[in-house]
């Protein structure tokens, strides 16, 4: 395109790529598995222990019956009824106890959680988009962060794409150039490529981490699931922006044209720039997660 002009390294570092990575993309994941299955408590499973009852036999009730309604008032005693030996078979086979075996240890290290993501997805892509450190901690990060409609700019989860963020120039306006959506498309496609009941398997696996260090960042009287359903809720209340979307430059940073988009929240301006169709597929992982774990 003749038009198209690539902006300064100052501008484009205001709308790194990561963001959108860390703050969308990621949260995503965690609210598929790292959200709660279910508020019940385990109980503890110990081995039966055979009790044995000795009943008496109808005709002993009959007579007991009998001596009860042939009694004066006078303290007459008759004695007990005779208890009959208990028999017990012999020559069966006993089962044994079953054995207790304790669960190893959580393996929470960054490696192993790393490779639960790559072990259910289908791209390789996800093995290199991922960080390699600090990941449960900047999950819960990032997730309070869309949740406050905040992004976590110091804690990226995802490499960032090597394209770099570009405009056009028409009629003395400026628009989002096109392949700046197209640099997350392999992105989406990593992400579809995981099915959401693995990613809630492993969500499960690590809730009570999650949960944990969300309590020490946390507001008071806020819990990690109500953090999740606001951070899916706020990125599904994202609009769909129709191309092309015009911005311009405050000599800082880019900004949006329209006014309402500009007042949109931080994480909903982020999804804005994947583009259109992205935000739709990233949407409609979103939904489905969501009937997923109302289930």
């Amino acid at each position: 395109m003749s038009d198209q002009e690539t902006q300064s390294p100052n501008q484009m570092t205001q709308m790194k790529p990561y963001l959108i990575a860390a703050g969308v993309l990621v949260v995503i994941l965690v609210v598929a598995f790292f959200w709660s299955g279910s508020d019940e408590e385990v109980p503890v499973i110990s081995a039966p222990v055979p009790v044995t009852s000795v009943q008496p036999t109808l005709n002993e009730i009959a007579a007991a019956d009998e001596l009860e309604n042939t009694q004066d008032e006078s303290d007459v005693f008759e004695g007990t009824p005779e208890i009959q030996p208990l028999e017990i078979e012999t020559g069966q086979d006993i089962e044994p106890l079953p054995e207790i075996v304790a669960p190893e240890p959580l393996d929470e290290s960054d490696d192993a959680v790393k490779s639960a993501f790559v072990a259910i997805a289908s791209s390789p892509l996800v093995a290199e988009y991922l960080v390699d450190d600090s990941l449960l901690q900047k999950f819960v990060i990032n997730v309070n962060s869309i949740a406050n409609q905040e992004m976590s700019r110091n804690h990226s989860l995802i490499a960032p794409p090597e394209e770099k963020f570009s405009v056009y120039q028409q009629a003395d306006r400026q628009w989002i150039d096109a392949d700046s959506f197209k640099r997350y498309n392999p992105y989406i496609d990593a992400l579809e490529s995981m099915s959401t009941d693995d990613l809630i398997e492993i969500m499960n696996t690590y809730r009570p981490t999650l949960e944990a260090k969300f309590a020490e960042i946390s507001a008071p009287n806020t819990t990690f699931n109500d953090a999740l359903l606001n951070a899916i809720d706020e990125l599904l209340d994202t609009p769909i922006v129709p191309l092309p979307i015009e911005v311009y430059s405050d000599s800082v940073m880019f900004k949006f044209k329209d006014e309402k988009l500009e007042s949109l929240s931080a994480p909903q301006k982020q999804l804005i720039r994947t583009g259109p169709e992205n935000t739709r597929r990233i949407k409609d992982v979103l939904r489905n997660l969501q009937d997923a774990l109302k289930e």
